[in-house]
């Protein structure tokens, strides 16, 4: 018979801990952007960390993050509008709810239930399936200039942030941005990010994807070995990452 839980996620527009929308300063006031936050628990409302999390816009880059040790998320300088936020937790359902970020001082709470099958399987994830994944691995086996981080690595390693797998790579700076996403630096310059051959303008690695949706990882600390379809004329010279997802 399976067990089913509910993980609960209680979410307001706000900053911690209150989760309440509110402006982010006089700078942000005047901009109208907002902080979108909250706690995700459990059923026996137990802080739940690690939960992850993302934001979408139609016509913009999803933003994505992680619940922290208490639970806690936060998105920054949130533009009013429509936005979808979604919870995911494995062994869980995701769930997505639509979300109108506005100013509104009685801005009605998001809450959200994921159910959970205790029996339920760990997914399996097959490697190098997907045919954009075949240069990665060429790559990986005739180029020692880039530094490779496999599926199975990854899941190894289980990093909270995608980040936090380059802390090991000599000549990679990785520092803190903000509570939810670090910056990364590369002899002191900030490389290009790619994701699946498309790049990814003014993004962080922390902004493209969340560790468990990544088939592959490429780091190059400099033009040596970086494929020239790569090489990223407006930042001539820097390092540069590629990332590689899976398909869903």
């Amino acid at each position: 018979m399976l067990a089913r839980q509910t993980l609960l996620l209680v979410a307001s527009l706000t900053s911690f801990p209150t989760a309440l929308l509110h402006p982010q300063g006089p700078a942000a006031s005047q901009s109208h952007a907002y902080t979108l936050s909250g706690i995700v628990r459990d059923e026996a409302q137990a802080p739940i960390s690690n939960a992850e999390m993302r934001l979408t816009r139609e016509g913009e880059l999803p933003r994505l993050t992680r619940t922290d040790a208490d639970g806690h998320f936060g998105f920054e300088k949130v533009q009013p509008g429509d936005v979808h936020v979604s919870v995911r937790r494995l062994g869980y359902k995701a769930t997505t709810k639509d979300v109108a970020v506005s100013g509104e001082a009685n801005a009605i709470p998001v809450d959200f239930a994921l159910v959970m099958a205790a029996s339920e399987l760990q997914p399996v994830f097959v490697d190098g399936e997907d045919d954009k994944l075949h240069e990665f691995y060429e790559r990986q086996r005739n180029n020692n200039f880039g530094k490779y981080f496999d599926g199975t690595e990854i899941r190894r390693r289980d990093p909270r942030l995608m980040s936090d797998l380059l802390r090991t790579i000599p000549g990679v700076t990785v520092s803190s941005a903000n509570r939810i996403q670090n910056r990364i630096l590369i002899r002191g310059c900030s490389p290009t990010i790619w994701q699946n051959g498309m790049k990814q303008y003014g993004a962080e690695l922390d902004d493209v994807a969340l560790p468990s949706d990544v088939a592959g990882i490429e780091v190059y600390l400099s033009w040596a070995g970086l494929p020239p379809q790569y090489q990223d004329r407006a930042n001539p010279g820097c390092g540069a990452i590629l990332v590689w997802t899976r398909d869903r």
